[in-house]
This record gives C-alpha cells, sequence and structure tokens, in this order.
C-alpha cells in the first residue's frame, strides 16, 4: 500500500519542460516591440536560444533580465525571464528553438513593476510551468 501511494505521489509531481515561451507588445510611434521571452532549460542552451533571439532582433535597443534561477528539484534545468526592445516585429521560431515554444499573454503581459513578477517566478520555482 505505501508502495502505491509512493508511486501515485511521484506521478503527480509536476516535471517542468524545456520550453521557450514569448509575448510582444507593441508601440507605433516610435514603432517599438518590446517581446517578453521565459526561456526554461539547461544553462548552456538558455545561452545558445538567447543568441539567436539576438542576432534575430538586431539592433536591440534594449534589454532588461528580469530574472534567473534554477528550477526547484530539477538541478539541471534553470529558467531565464528578460525583455528585448528591438524594432523588429516578427521572428521565425523555428529558426530559434526545436523545441516547445509558445506565445504566453496570460503569463508574460507586461507589468508595471519587477515585484509583479513574482506570482511567475514563484511557480517556475517549484516547477509548475
Amino acid at each position: 500500500m505505501a508502495k502505491k501511494l509512493e508511486k501515485k505521489f511521484e506521478e503527480s509531481i509536476i516535471k517542468p519542460e524545456r520550453q521557450l515561451l514569448w509575448y510582444k507588445f507593441s508601440e507605433a510611434d516610435p514603432e517599438r516591440h518590446y517581446w517578453n521571452f521565459l526561456i526554461i532549460n539547461k544553462a548552456e542552451e538558455i545561452e545558445k536560444i538567447k543568441q539567436k533571439l539576438y542576432d534575430n532582433l538586431k539592433p536591440i535597443i534594449s534589454e532588461k533580465v528580469i530574472f534567473k534561477s534554477p528550477v526547484m528539484g530539477q538541478g539541471y534545468l534553470f529558467s531565464e525571464l528578460f525583455c528585448i526592445e528591438s524594432a523588429v516585429c516578427e521572428i521565425d521560431f523555428s529558426r530559434i528553438y526545436n523545441g516547445r515554444v509558445k506565445h504566453d499573454s496570460k503569463r508574460l503581459y507586461p507589468r508595471k513593476k519587477n515585484s509583479g513578477w513574482y506570482d511567475l517566478e514563484d511557480k517556475i520555482l517549484i516547477g509548475d510551468i
């Protein structure tokens, strides 16, 4: 009985997956596009993905890292949330990352303050994303 309960508990634990989530919002005058990205992956893969994003969004007007953190219970997975301001309005994500890529307006919408991201950071830390 105890083994069955232990197995059910293990199956219920959320296992975060490697992914690239994004959201873009724009301003018309001057034309600017703000790209929010959340990458969950190995640290070295995050850097490779970021470099491809930089290459595709040139020229970059500004960049802001909102948070970086390990994913709890996954010693090899990390998360990084950052915003890039660019004049580029479209990206071909098939050239950026071959894994899961998803537009996520529900979680990556703009916040007025950095503290507005705490709810998302908490979910990532416990592996609930």
